[in-house]
């Protein structure tokens, strides 16, 4: 529970821009990694780790909340 909410205010913290943290740097701290859209990710974040060059190209990627897997597709949390 504590890393789902960590990882949601972290979330709302990137999209209010009181942060100079980049969305990068954003992601990493919520647990997650920066991928390249088109990769398949069962919990993407909020976070946008690449606007000044790829503009909703790259995202990020966290890990499903604790209790929950990536389903057989690998696109959603269950």
């Amino acid at each position: 529970m504590k890393i789902v909410a960590l990882t949601l205010a972290m979330g709302l913290l990137g999209l209010s821009g009181c942060s100079s943290s980049t969305g990068a740097e954003l992601c990493v701290a919520a647990g997650g990694q920066c991928v390249l859209g088109g990769h398949v990710c069962a919990n993407a974040g909020p976070q946008d780790c690449n606007p000044d060059r790829n503009p909703g190209g790259a995202f990020c990627c966290l890990p499903c909340p604790a209790g929950t897997k990536a389903n057989d597709a690998g696109t959603a949390c269950q």
